[in-house]
């Protein structure tokens, strides 16, 4: 057996902890955690599912966990119901079957089967997750003995991750204010819709980044989405585009009023390759934001093929979903707003007046023939 937890050399552990508790990656922390424990405990896999901000989904972290019991091993972290128990106390399972099984560690398990310990991680009365070990007999045994160094354990390692966690949660906080603030300043200073539009795509594809980014707007009346502005290396090709608003997953993030991530169109029912097909792309990942204002459906934001990572993220979904909100009020001001100039125009001057018009810095005041017949 491994040389015993509660022997460590204090200083090496200090050492070890004052290295740590400076990174700020929630996975790579994960990752320098595991290679402790496992340097100090005969262990044979470890596993975290810690609570990530804002997901429904728990970010899952694995080290050496066999292929085919992985899917188990994710639903006991997953799973686990720590409710009725004390914050200090944990649950050891072991396999019967292929299935997991609680049982007593002061008891000999019902099979002889690798066994997984799994505490709660806590730190400022917030849970965070989950640990779990993948180890045997008796590494639990002296893990949860009467002299068990899980409790002091447990508590290192969830502050190290609170830290991590924190930071990630204020850089993102930073990029959001960042980002929110480049896109305010574009609604503000760029007057036409058109290029007001290819600067906040241009904005999206470089903060994200992606290789390609569209604003697709809705025709209610032929319920078609039309790319209005596009940008990467097929945008310009796309411009005019229109396909039916029931296909393809920007046509689903329009109808149900969400936006929706994935990382694989391919194997997604929703994907519609035809545009793909015609302009020589390939689609591998797609985040699309519908825009909507009150009750209108304006159009869908999109970002293309996420560049340097698996695919995007929450934090993608985060962002460009609190820019989709204020692009659509946006281009639904500017609609409202040629609407009631061209009114005004068509009042003034009859019918046909607006035939060649060209409206001054898109002011208030009448277009320019009118402006000619007045002085």
């Amino acid at each position: 057996m491994k040389q015993e937890l509660s022997t460590v050399d204090q200083k090496e552990l200090m050492i070890n902890m004052a290295q740590m508790v400076t990174e700020v990656d929630v996975g790579r922390q994960c990752g320098n955690i595991a290679r402790w424990l496992k340097k100090h405990l005969p262990v044979q896999g470890i596993g975290f599912s810690l609570k990530e901000p804002g997901s429904s989904q728990p970010y899952l972290h694995m080290e050496e966990i066999p292929t085919d019991t992985i899917e188990i091993f994710q639903g006991i972290l997953t799973e686990l119901d720590f409710s009725k128990t004390a914050a200090d106390e944990f649950m050891v399972f072991s396999w019967d079957e292929g299935k997991p099984t609680i049982f007593d560690p002061k008891e000999h398990p019902p099979s002889s089967k690798p066994i997984v310990l799994t505490s709660q991680l806590n730190a400022k009365e917030t849970l965070l997750g989950s640990l779990a070990l993948v180890t045997d007999l008796e590494a639990v045994q002296h893990l949860t003995g009467e002299k068990s160094p899980l409790p002091w354990l447990t508590t290192m390692i969830s502050s190290l991750l609170y830290n991590a966690i924190s930071q990630k949660q204020n850089a993102e906080k930073i990029r959001f204010l960042r980002l929110y603030q480049t896109v305010s300043s574009a609604l503000g200073y760029v007057g036409d819709l058109q290029e007001l539009l290819t600067t906040i795509v241009s904005i999206v594809t470089a903060e994200l980044p992606s290789e390609e980014g569209s604003v697709l707007l809705h025709d209610e009346e032929t319920n078609e989405l039309e790319f209005f502005t596009a940008v990467g290396e097929t945008g310009a090709e796309l411009v005019k585009l229109r396909f039916p608003a029931d296909k393809g997953i920007a046509g689903r993030a329009l109808r149900e009023r969400m936006t929706i991530v994935v990382n694989d169109v391919q194997s997604s029912p929703d994907f519609y390759g035809s545009i793909d097909e015609d302009h020589g792309f390939q689609t591998k990942s797609i985040l699309a934001a519908p825009l909507i204002s009150g009750d209108e459906t304006v159009g869908v934001l999109n970002a293309i093929n996420k560049i340097g990572k698996e695919g995007f993220d929450e934090e993608d979904k985060r962002l460009l979903t609190a820019i989709a909100d204020e692009v659509a009020l946006a281009i639904k001001n500017a609609r409202l707003f040629d609407f009631v100039v061209d009114s005004y125009c068509k009042i003034r001057q009859g019918l046909n007046s607006c035939k060649g018009c060209k409206r001054p810095l898109k002011s208030w005041t009448p277009c320019a023939i009118q402006l000619g017949k007045l002085q």
